[in-house]
């Protein structure tokens, strides 16, 4: 299964995919074209993709700085260490994004919209 970030237009919107699998509770991904490897989803985030993904060890996320069909979103709460902390408004959670957040956004966006599907979805 390719990790890379694929990037993809739809619609004039500039989505992002990253395949992720589960380490015990802990959610993460791969992105060789960035010299990223097993990458976690900490402070909360973990439980946010659980929350929406809960009985597969695989998922894929796709996200993007535009809204686009069926997408969630993570709002900024506040910067801090180099990340940003998130509100994800329906679940009523929030979790911490690191700064690898800037590899894909370019800095810690305002807000980003996602999806996640599960395998075969």
């Amino acid at each position: 299964m390719k990790n890379a970030t694929t990037p993809v237009r739809t619609s004039g919107n500039a989505l992002m995919q990253l395949n992720l699998y589960k380490n015990h509770t802990t959610w993460m991904f791969d992105d060789p074209a960035h010299q990223i490897l097993a990458e976690p989803f900490v402070l909360g985030m973990s439980e946010i993709i659980t929350e929406r993904i809960p009985t597969n060890d695989r998922c894929t996320l796709l996200f993007s700085l535009n809204p686009f069909p069926g997408s969630h979103s993570l709002n900024l709460l506040n910067e801090e260490a180099d990340g940003g902390w998130y509100r994800e408004p329906e679940l009523d959670m929030q979790g911490w994004l690191c700064p690898v957040t800037r590899v894909y956004c370019g800095g810690m966006p305002g807000k980003i919209h996602y999806r996640i599907f599960e395998p075969g979805s």
